[in-house]
């Protein structure tokens, strides 16, 4: 490795407050460690120096920014805004063959065509001006014959984008961007940035990365098996092989003030029904997930709760709805949400709320309870923790349900309860061991990385049928199941609703493909976010029977999974099951389009 082009930094200057760029640091020192080698590396032209430490691994190597080590000499002149590490390890040639992955949805393709010189720039985890992106993984790639890297961001994933270049004179590259500090007044953090890369051989496919990515969650970031995690736990074995099914009962038009009538799309007598027609139907095990039994109906009046909503029968009838379930052997628990919070709520606290920079309150939607705003999730059970205990003696049981606890990444500047990135991200992460504590297993939406330790299930890992979002069009990318592949068998996922498939049963067959068990969302009257429970009960049938009766293969993780042609994948499983999935409109082998076989 050249020691002389690990780095390229951005700097602002002070003084003639413009910003400048630099790739001149050398290292000055040099030495041998019980992990490999430290060195002070060193830019002569801005006197900006840091400490970094290089180890091999049996398959590659690490690069570690040593956290608390920087110093900038002229600091009065020059800060460091950015830092690209290994700016060029990763590049490739125009109409070379392979592709990048990028961490788009569950992952996508890039390959080495003829563009425009354009500059990509895919923040690790979600950020809210980009939150079409859906990126929830921290590693990028290199597919390219015998040239294969997997790169791991392991620290500083909050502040670091996967910075992809296209035709830059013929030269494409791809790279770790870390953010240093957001403003040249603001101090740098003393966390580490450490990127590890892993070659892998031959003829590598995007499969294989996961499965490598798979092996680091594993050993380093505290994911689990499910079938582990299953032993003695009855509620996510039950959860595990069942279909999580919402009834969508209530919400209000989203205005500000939140004023708007409740409308009610199914009440808790109305609920019965459907439940006793899934029963009839065949469905055996389902996790019954009320959306919109607060009060205000979805996203009505958080964080309070109670009384449950008026107009869908009170809390007596919702009692007799959950036994209800009960008797019949499904689980059923309530669609919470310990993150947004509402100025038309009773329980409503101004100074719990993040603040921006500015001192301003952090807001979000407007939804049903009217303009939202993120509450610092810092001093959230501080104020209202008891809520998860009224909740639970209602009588629910079953695997717990967290709306919006990992989606976008958010900041508090509080003087009272600060957070950065990080902090506020592990601290909602870590509210749902409050439900999985006292429920057995808790589901969320956005299963990041750092949100693996923390949970059982998650509502959607998506992998779009194409990539056709306005800020990624212009590199092209190609959706593909990667962070699916990794997490298989580590957590139950699904992929969409049913009743929002513009194509039923290409969405059904991708289902297969990607080992997702299948889902619906449903109301009794119309309205509102789901479909006709009948309709959807109808859609969802054959491929609820092939998922939980036929192939069974929830916790068993992937072995191998390729696709051979745009469109086909070829999984095989680690107890020996091979499925072959055809989404195209034209014969694959034996295989005819659109379908499917065991083979």
């Amino acid at each position: 490795m050249e020691l002389e082009n690990l780095f390229f930094a951005e700097l602002y200057d002070m003084a003639e407050q413009r910003t400048r760029y630099t790739a001149d640091f050398k290292p000055v020192l040099n030495y041998r460690t019980v992990r490999g080698r430290r060195l002070l590396m060193r830019s002569a032209a801005y006197d900006i120096s840091f400490y970094i430490e290089l180890e091999t691994l049996a398959d590659g190597f690490r690069l570690r920014v040593c956290g608390g080590t920087y110093a900038e000499e002229r600091s009065i002149c020059f800060r460091l805004m950015k830092l690209r590490v290994l700016p060029g390890h990763l590049n490739t040639k125009v109409n070379d063959e392979g592709s990048y992955l990028l961490p788009l949805w569950a992952g996508a393709l890039v390959d080495f065509r003829v563009r425009e010189h354009c500059v990509n720039l895919d923040h690790i985890y979600m950020e809210q001006r980009e939150w079409e992106k859906f990126s929830i993984m921290n590693c990028f790639g290199l597919l390219q014959k015998d040239n294969n890297w997997l790169a791991i961001i392991e620290s500083g994933d909050f502040n670091c984008y996967a910075r992809s270049e296209y035709n830059n004179n013929g030269i494409n590259s791809l790279c770790a961007e870390f953010t240093l500090r957001d403003d040249p007044s603001d101090m740098i953090s003393v966390e580490d940035r450490t990127v590890s890369y892993h070659k892998l051989p031959g003829n590598a496919n995007y499969g294989d990365l996961a499965l490598k990515f798979r092996e680091y969650l594993l050993a380093e970031r505290g994911a689990s098996y499910l079938k582990d995690r299953m032993e003695g736990n009855p509620t996510l074995e039950y959860s595990v092989n069942a279909m999580r099914v919402k009834f969508f009962m209530a919400g209000k038009k989203p205005i500000p003030d939140g004023s708007s009538p409740v409308d009610v799309y199914a009440t808790f007598d109305e609920c019965c029904k459907m439940i006793d027609d899934m029963k009839a139907a065949g469905i055996a095990k389902a996790v019954i997930t009320l959306v919109g039994w607060n009060v205000g109906g979805h996203d009505g009046a958080y964080p309070t709760h109670f009384p449950a909503e008026p107009r869908l029968g009170g809390e007596e009838r919702l009692r007799n709805l959950i036994q209800h379930a009960k008797n019949v052997g499904y689980q059923i628990v309530p669609h919470d949400n310990a993150t947004d919070i509402y100025r038309s709520s009773p329980d409503f606290d101004y100074e719990c709320v993040a603040r921006t920079k500015s001192g301003e309150p952090v807001a979000a939607g407007v939804w049903g309870g009217g303009q939202s705003y993120k509450a610092c999730p810092q001093v959230f059970l501080r104020r209202w923790g008891s809520e998860f205990k009224r909740i639970q003696e209602l009588g629910f049981e079953g695997h717990y349900y967290m709306d919006a606890q990992a989606t976008v990444l958010w900041r508090c500047h509080s003087p009272q309860h600060p957070a950065n990135e990080k902090e506020f991200a592990l601290a909602l992460s870590s509210i749902t061991e409050v439900a999985r504590g006292m429920y057995g297993a808790v589901s969320i939406e956005g299963p990041t990385t750092y949100a693996l330790p923390y949970i059982d299930e998650c509502a959607t890992i998506h992998c779009p049928p194409h990539g056709d979002i306005p800020m990624a069009r212009a590199i092209q990318p190609y959706p593909v199941p990667f962070f699916i592949v990794a997490v298989h068998g580590l957590l139950a996922y699904q992929q969409r609703w049913v009743h929002t498939y513009k194509d039923t049963q290409l969405g059904l067959l991708r289902e297969i493909a990607f080992g997702a068990r299948p889902c619906m969302e449903v109301n009794y009257h119309g309205g509102g976010n789901g479909g006709n429970y009948l309709e959807s009960l109808k859609m969802v049938l054959p491929a609820y029977n092939i998922c939980f009766n036929e192939l069974k293969l929830q916790t068993v993780p992937f072995k191998s999974f390729a696709e051979p042609v745009p469109g086909v994948y070829d999984a095989l499983y680690e107890d020996g099951t091979r499925l072959l999935v055809n989404t195209t409109e034209v014969q694959y082998e034996e295989l005819a389009p659109r379908s499917w076989c065991k083979c």
